[in-house]
């Protein structure tokens, strides 16, 4: 056979191989927020990208000396991932912002991070065991005038991934965002918005909404309106 035909068989079998090995490999994921060496406060937003929709990672928060301050699954929707990690407090400055595969564990992406030196303070949100019942977890916020509004928005981030692997969840539907919450004479009065205003498990979400504000002794009544998107 000719040499030059031998070349082109050969360069196209390579070219056929090499293509194959590039759609085997999956897709990288990367860590768009924070940046590296970003200042976290609490909570941290994280964003992620590169992977196909419905693809479903974990999000870890680790200080330099290897404790685990947050874990949270998050998934892509739309190009990308978003979620909150309300962290417990670092036992060092500085630290890792780490996604990992929810089936084996691997570390997918990796930034060092550093943490403002804040204390907060710590309020209860409620989310359902598997029984339904109602189940108070412990976040951190930053120092706030407004602890009633950051609780409702810890509540609205989620379980953790630990305290979903217990079987704790929660009636928020996905996409449920708050709009406006304002208190008058013991009475928080509460405008959230959701993808549909009758769905059944709003109901039970009320319930966790109302445990949450009502810890707060200046508040002993919730009035919630849902508003479509």
């Amino acid at each position: 056979m000719d040499e030059g035909v031998l070349g082109l068989i050969a360069a196209a079998v390579i070219g056929a191989i090499l293509l194959g090995v590039l759609l085997l490999q999956p897709p990288t994921v990367y860590i768009a927020k924070p940046l590296p060496d970003e200042i976290l406060s609490v909570p941290a937003r994280v964003v992620l990208k590169g992977l196909p929709e419905g693809a479903e990672v974990g999000a870890r928060l680790r200080d330099a000396r290897g404790r685990v301050l947050a874990e949270k699954a998050l998934v892509f929707r739309e190009g990308r991932a978003t979620g909150l990690l309300y962290f417990d407090l670092p036992t060092a400055s500085t630290g890792y912002l780490e996604v990992f595969s929810l089936g084996g564990g691997k570390v997918l992406a990796r930034i060092p991070v550093r943490f403002a030196g804040e204390r907060g303070t710590w309020v209860r949100v409620f989310f359902l065991d598997s029984g339904g019942k109602l189940f108070p977890a412990v976040r951190r916020i930053s120092a706030t005038p407004r602890v009633a509004t950051e609780a409702v928005r810890a509540l609205l981030a989620g379980p953790t991934l630990p305290e979903e692997r217990a079987g704790i969840w929660t009636a928020a539907p996905a996409g449920t965002e708050l709009l406006a919450i304002s208190i008058a004479a013991s009475t928080a009065h509460v405008v959230l918005s959701v993808p549909d205003p009758q769905a059944p498990a709003l109901d039970l979400f009320a319930s966790q909404l109302e445990r949450t504000l009502t810890q707060f002794p200046t508040i002993s009544r919730v009035e919630i309106r849902y508003v479509r998107p």
